[in-house]
């Protein structure tokens, strides 16, 4: 059964559809009416006996007073498409309404004498041509007081007319607000003026100028918003309506008039008919709640039993919408609605049946509700329908709850799971998107699960529980998408799922453009739980605009693969990875399909076969397989092969081929085969591959073990190492040696392997094999990045139980590193099949720093003599220079120290300090002064210098310095001897410094820049200074003891030549005598 409810420019129609013919020639169209539109716009069936269809036009239009209703009308037809009934669910006849329409007209001073009459001239059009409807009337003059011209039982009575022409004009102020409250209490409170409570209630206000008074005292606007008063208001002459129209009703605008002078009232006459009966969109709040006027009941529909039908009203209560139960002609309608519901929810828009341990539910959908869409879960307790629960969309305009779907997944009899679909929902680039809810035994929906596809269709705006498709005994789902591929539309087939209700992922997608390429709106509706084929297969029927497609099911296949080999395990006898490269098979591996059919279909399935593409993988998921399927090829890892299954079991062989050099021999060999269906076969009509058959298939082949017990081979692997020299000397351009062992003590061990830890201040150099009591071969590496570790692997693929091997290892060490006091290695022995506590071992070594450190004198910067003589006694200066240096490449906390003097003999005496040019370190304290180079009675110092770090290739230099002095000189030279006074005297004091430089030689080791110096002779130093004392002769001394003996001499020269008479005088004759003589 085919609906076209837009056929016939609208009137619609319904077609029974032959399966052998193209077109549906067995139609019924309504004949020679224009008011009943889209009939089959729902349609809901029973495969009962006999069956019964009903379909449902929501466009059955009539007219009440000049106001257009829209109800509906729903016929049932027979099998052969003949109506055996119709009715008209939730119909809504033609009633009058009462309205009391209240004249309140100005009667102030502004106007003339001939508007006040035109003001009643304009009251008296408006009763006259409304005299026949249902409306009363009745006319307040207002100006500062307000007076009652005629009430509604002068209207009925026939006075009010007589009443209107006899009223004078008050000629006073303008007190609209206090008139308006007036009215209220007067005529529309007042049951004594004729008032009817439940009439629709309108107030015509005419006036010729803005409010004279407030409202703050009468509160009259809100007082008649309250009694949804509808306030017309017509300004005559008026510049500024603003006040005016705070006077109106909501929407203002369109209840104020403005006209020219008191002659255009006659102008607008027509428009006020039409406003007081206006039902269209909010105005209809305010002129009264509509029922079923606007109805539209049965724009949804199902069948609960053979006998109930629920229909969906969308328009009901002002288009909040509801549910209409009926029984068909005659029966009573009971309506089932939500009053919490806004107005404009479209309750209705779909509904659906479920049930649930023999509890009756009905579930609707209000794509409207609040913008965001929301469906409502109704129980029947105590024979009245309640709403056991409500679930709002999660975005605005999308639709949620436009389509509704429930699901009886195990076809149990109880409904499992509702699907909501929201076609708007947004989302690029998706559009559309259905809801699963499992309904659980409290009778309440519980989010499951979200689907969407990538696709702009509005998916979801057709859902359809389908009869099993697949054969897992489970109902599957159909979720159209109309608008999908240009509006082409597409239909999605997702199978059923037992606790999620749907799998999330469709199994098939169905596109209009693959059957037929002028298709449109492909998947608006969509049916599946008929074998429309006799063919024991569920078909499915998809509405398209102006076509409608059957979509036949093919039986579906289970299949599953099986591999198996032969011999058990593989032989490692002839590996030998130094050997020649020779490629041979090692296993001959089967492929086996078996093949059974999940559907049940009348014809054989298994019969018609399947071809399959499968593929054979070895080693999947390792960088480089170790085996192949080529005797000359060894990059043939995977194997493709097409075939066709006929049978229950079919089986093919492969031989497998390896090389004789394999590294690992402990993992086994894996073989993965995947399979599909041939693409060339999936679009025919043959059988197709079940999608819950596990498509891959997987082997392991081991290798052969020789073990002592059972089948596990376990190895003992023992480490041991030593440092060859007891210090790790940091030293530039130098290499640390370790000596390693590895001992297996166990059975054959796979994949072995020495991991080296160190620091990064080592970089692994190489390695050589001492000895060893079996063939051992080996290669070290490290990963890109590690700077701390080297793995070296040990006779792959075996290390043969009870080898010992000694191995060397190099390493050149890096002085820029950081080296810690002590530096910790572990040697590690891996294996793949290790059992052993003693494969792992750490030591550690002190780390000491070659240094290059000396302590230099420097005489030709210092002072080495100085001296002293009475004629100069004032103090020296004298200054000692030292440098010390680091030549090397490690800069080294170091620590100096001065030992000197200060006493001396012949009260030789120095006052000192030490400054460092470079002001590296401070000089002053003093420590213990007896040392090896100072006696106790010299009265030395020894100065230390705090210490500092001395940096690499840095020179600091010392300076020793003081002012040295005799002290009395004087009195020395007097206190010499008498000789030494006559000979002068020199005395000789030598004054030795010392520097001592110290650091830590437990961290640090002195290499010599001169092979011949030791430590002790660069690390200290001194400077000698020579004070001379020199004392001249005594030179008055000299002279006096001169002049004394000079004159003793002469006195004694003088007594002597006395004694010898050499100075007694002579006589004249004896001076004759004697010159006589000569």
């Amino acid at each position: 059964m085919v609906s076209a409810p837009y056929q016939k420019n609208g009137s619609g129609g319904i077609c029974r559809c032959a399966q052998d013919r193209t077109n549906c020639k067995d139609c019924y169209t309504p004949q020679g009416t224009d008011t009943i539109k889209y009939i089959g716009l729902s349609m809901a069936g029973q495969s009962t006996s006999p069956p019964t269809f009903t379909a449902c036009s929501p466009g059955l239009a009539h007219t009440c007073d000049g106001n257009s209703y829209l109800n509906s009308i729903c016929y049932q037809f027979n099998s052969q498409l003949q109506i055996t009934s119709s009715f008209t669910p939730a119909f809504q006849e033609c009633t009058k309404k009462i309205v009391d329409l209240v004249f309140l007209f100005d009667g102030s001073g502004s106007m003339t004498k001939n508007e006040f009459n035109e003001n009643k001239g304009f009251i008296n059009n408006i009763m006259t041509t409304l005299k026949n409807s249902s409306i009363k009337f009745a006319a307040v003059q207002f100006s500062t007081r307000a007076r009652t011209v005629f009430n509604f039982n002068d209207y009925q009575e026939g006075r009010a007319l007589t009443n209107l022409w006899k009223e004078e004009h008050m000629a006073d102020l303008t007190n609209t607000h206090q008139a308006i409250d007036f009215l209220l209490k007067n005529i529309y409170e007042n049951q004594a003026a004729g008032a009817t409570a439940d009439a629709t209630k309108v107030l015509v206000v005419i006036t010729d100028g803005d409010p004279s008074d407030t409202d703050r005292k009468f509160n009259s606007i809100k007082r008649s918003d309250d009694k949804n008063i509808i306030r017309f208001i017509i300004g005559v002459k008026i510049d500024n309506l603003t006040k005016l129209k705070s006077l109106a009703s909501e929407p203002k605008e369109n209840n104020t008039f403005l006209i020219q002078d008191y002659n255009g009232l006659k102008g607008i006459l027509d428009n006020f008919q039409k406003k007081i009966f206006n039902i269209e969109g909010s105005k209809t709040a305010l002129a009264g709640n509509l029922t079923k006027e606007m109805s539209q009941s049965g724009f949804s529909a199902v069948y609960v039993n053979k006998d109930t039908l629920v229909l969906g009203s969308v328009g009901s209560n002002n288009w909040r919408g509801s549910l209409f139960e009926t029984e068909g002609l005659g029966s009573e309608e009971r309506e089932i609605q939500d009053p919490t519901l806004d107005k404009d929810s479209y309750m209705g828009y779909s509904v659906a049946v479920g049930k649930k341990n023999e509890n009756l539910l009905y579930f609707t959908g209000a794509p409207r509700s609040e913008h965001m869409g929301r469906i409502l879960l109704f129980n029947k307790v105590n024979n009245n329908w309640t709403v056991a629960q409500r679930l709002s969309g999660e975005q605005m305009g999308s639709y949620f709850g436009a389509e509704l779907c429930s699901v009886d997944i195990d076809s149990d009899g109880n409904t499992d799971f509702l699907l909501v679909g929201a076609p708007m929902f947004h989302q690029p680039p998706r559009e559309g998107r259905i809801y699963v809810y499992t309904l659980t035994d409290k009778l309440e929906l519980r989010m499951e699960m979200n689907v969407s596809v990538l696709a702009r269709g509005r998916f979801g705006s057709s859902i359809s529980s389908l009869t099993d498709l697949n054969g897992d005994g489970l109902k599957d789902v159909a979720v159209g998408a109309p608008l999908e591929d240009d509006h082409r539309g597409a239909v999605y087939i997702y199978l059923g799922e037992k606790l999620k209700g749907i799998r999330p992922e469709f199994s098939q997608h169905i596109s209009a453009a693959r059957m037929r390429s002028k298709l449109q709106f492909f998947g608006q509706t969509i049916d599946g739980k008929m074998d429309l084929g006799e063919d024991g297969l569920t078909d499915i029927v998809v509405g398209a605009r102006g076509a409608v497609v059957v979509l036949r099911s093919r039986p579906v296949l289970s299949l599953s693969a099986h591999l198996h080999f032969h011999p058990s395990e593989i032989s490692t006898d002839n590996f030998d990875c130094l050997a020649k490269e020779i490629i041979s098979p090692v296993v001959t591996l089967t492929a086996c399909f078996n093949m059974a059919e999940a559907t049940k279909s009348k014809a054989e399935a298994l019969s018609a076969g399947m071809n399959v593409s499968y593929s054979l993988d070895v080693d999947p998921v390792r960088q480089r397989s170790r085996a192949f399927y080529s005797d000359t090829n060894k990059g043939a890892r995977s194997l493709l092969s097409t075939v066709e299954l006929r049978k229950k079991r079919t089986c093919f062989n492969h031989s497998v081929y390896m090389t004789q050099c394999v590294i690992d021999t402990l993992s086994p060999i894996i073989i993965q085969l995947n399979f599909s269906q041939s693409e060339s076969q999936q679009e025919g009509r043959t059988a197709i591959l079940n999608t819950d058959s596990p498509t891959k298939a997987v082997v392991e082949v081991p290798f052969q073990k020789n073990c002592k017990e059972n089948e596990t081979c376990l190895a003992e692997l023992e480490v041991d190492f030593n440092f060859i020299t007891s210090t790790l000397l940091v030293v530039d351009q130098s290499y640390f040696n370790v000596t390693i062992r590895l001992s297996n003590h166990g059975d054959d061990s796979y994949n072995t392997s020495l991991t080296l830890l160190y620091p990064p201040g080592l970089s692994f150099s190489m390695m050589h094999l001492q000895k060893s009591t079996r063939r051992t071969v080996f290669s070290c590496g490290g990963l890109e990045g590690e700077m701390d570790r080297t793995t070296c692997s040990v006779s792959i693929p075996v290390y043969r139980s009870k080898t010992t091997a000694v191995f060397t290892s190099k390493f050149h060490i890096l002085n820029r590193y950081n080296w810690n006091d002590t530096m910790e290695m572990t040697v590690i022995g891996l294996s793949d099949n290790g059992n052993s506590t003693n494969s792992s071992l750490t030591r550690t070594i002190p780390v000491q720093y070659a240094v290059d450190l000396v302590a230099k004198a420097l005489p030709q910067d210092s002072t080495t003599y100085i001296n002293f003589t009475l004629e100069d006694t004032s103090p020296k200066r004298l200054v000692n220079v030292y440098e010390v240096q680091n030549l090397g490449f490690k800069s080294v906390p170091v620590t100096v120290a001065f030992t000197f003097p200060t006493k001396l003999e012949h009260r030789f005496e120095m006052d000192y300090q030490i400054s460092v040019l470079q002001n590296y370190t401070q000089c002053g304290k003093v420590i213990n002064s007896s040392t090896e180079y100072c006696s106790p009675e010299k009265y030395c110092k020894s100065i230390e210098c705090d210490s500092f770090l001395l940096e690499k290739f840095l020179t600091v230099t010392f300076v020793l310095s003081g002012n040295v002095s005799f002290k009395d000189l004087d009195q020395h030279a007097k206190s010499l001897s008498l000789p030494n006074k006559f000979t002068g005297d020199r005395e000789t004091v030598n004054f030795i410094s010392f520097v001592k430089l110290s650091y830590d030689k437990n961290r640090y080791v002195q290499t010599a820049s001169d092979p011949g110096d030791n430590s002790t002779s660069v690390h200290q130093t001194q400077i000698d200074v020579q004070a001379e004392i020199i004392i001249p002769p005594h030179t008055a001394l000299i002279i006096g003891t001169g002049v004394g003996v000079g004159l003793f001499l002469l006195i004694i020269i003088t007594m002597a030549m006395y004694k010898m008479g050499c100075f007694q005088r002579k006589s004249l004759d004896n001076d004759e005598n004697e010159g006589g003589i000569e």
